[in-house]
């Protein structure tokens, strides 16, 4: 047992390792020409992503040192205190406005993205409400008045506007309640509510609905709406089977907008074709593999939950990312996890990692009621 979870450790630590190198390769490649030309460095993005790496990895060293059991403890807090960096992206002087959003908090030089930390606290909350349920069930009453503060939380986030985030909380949320043993009823009516939901979001407003109409048919509007996923199609092909060579792709050159935040696995699939694509593919859905292994192993089931509930999080990360990339789903605005530019992300998902690490650590103590029964 003890081996077992060590080698799964081990494993899950080397590739998200792997990731983040491959990261600033493709950080550097994508960012270079734009360092030099806005910041006159064309190692600008690159330092400034490597920091955070490496702040993140201190942090998550730190975080799998805390049993994971600490965070049902404090889950009320920490959905507390999510709630009050929410409010303050929309009132308050460290609101800041970019991208026709108001997404982040600027103190000085740093600027964070509280909705990126969501991620980690809704879904501890959720898992330690569903925890407390399986052991003592909730009455209806005590649901509705749990369930507030996460509405709040998730009201928030789409008032930002934030659709990408809202939607990926909330298929989280309703994965975690699948995994609970809900009732397939009260699963349907939430996917009901929630699709509503999102088909409301995109309707009520014009340029969700031209991004719509572009993910269909991106070849109606070629020089518009369409013009991102035409471009990422492009690069992929330019790539053929082996690619152009690091650093020589030609989408960096400002053809493809934000290619260094959502759409740099179209400059991977460039530079390193059809092949680094399909194995940095095939890497990732190994990596999410061993994620979900992880809520197996738990030893109880608020770290069964929390596990799921994290891996869940960042499988649909990637999954969204690389289908936006490639036309097959909508573009979402979500980065690709270890490896797009995005420092909020990147620092919160290796806090995330650092969770996910104490829980396997934590599977490997065999507690007293499972050593009683050498069979079980």
């Amino acid at each position: 047992m003890i081996s077992s979870t060590f080698s799964m450790q081990r494993r899950i630590i080397t590739l998200m390792l792997f990731f983040l190198l491959a990261g600033q390769i493709a950080l550097f490649s994508a960012t270079a020409v734009m360092g030099i030309q806005k910041h006159a460095s064309e190692f600008y993005y690159v330092l400034r992503q490597s920091a955070c790496a490496i702040v993140g990895l201190l942090l998550m060293y730190g975080v799998s040192r805390i049993s994971y059991t600490f965070w049902r403890k404090v889950s009320y807090g920490l959905l507390g205190g999510q709630i009050l960096l929410l409010a303050a992206t929309h009132v308050g002087p460290f609101r800041h406005f970019a991208y026709g959003a108001t997404r982040w908090l600027k103190i000085g030089p740093m600027l964070f993205q509280p909705s990126e930390l969501a991620k980690i606290t809704i879904t501890i909350f959720f898992a330690s409400l569903l925890a407390r349920h399986k052991e003592n069930p909730l009455t209806l009453k005590k649901w509705i008045a749990n369930g507030l503060p996460i509405l709040l939380t998730l009201g928030l986030i789409f008032k930002q506007p934030d659709l990408g985030t809202t939607t990926l909380l909330v298929t989280v949320l309703i994965g975690m309640l699948f995994i609970a043993g809900v009732r397939l009823s009260y699963l349907i009516s939430f996917l009901g509510v929630g699709s509503l939901g999102f088909v409301f979001a995109i309707v009520h407003y014009a340029w969700r609905r031209k991004r719509l109409f572009a993910y269909l048919n991106p070849w109606a509007d070629p020089q518009g709406t369409g013009f991102q996923t035409i471009q990422s199609f492009l690069s992929f092909h330019s790539g053929q089977l082996f690619g152009t060579g690091l650093g020589n792709g030609n989408s960096k050159l400002f053809f493809l907008p934000e290619v260094h935040t959502d759409f740099i696995f179209a400059l991977i699939g460039e530079e390193t074709g059809f092949v680094g694509a399909i194995t940095l593919l095939v890497l990732f859905t190994y990596f999410c593999y061993l994620l979900f292994k992880v809520s197996l192993t738990a030893k109880d089931s608020f770290g069964c939950y929390l596990s799921f509930g994290l891996s869940l999080s960042v499988a649909l990360q990637i999954v969204v990312n690389l289908g936006g990339v490639t036309g097959l789903l909508p573009i979402k605005g979500l980065p690709l996890p270890f490896i797009s530019w995005g420092r909020s992300a990147l620092i919160v998902n290796l806090i995330l990692m650092g969770i996910l690490l104490n829980i396997v650590q934590s599977s490997s103590i065999i507690s007293p009621e499972k050593s009683s029964d050498p069979l079980k």
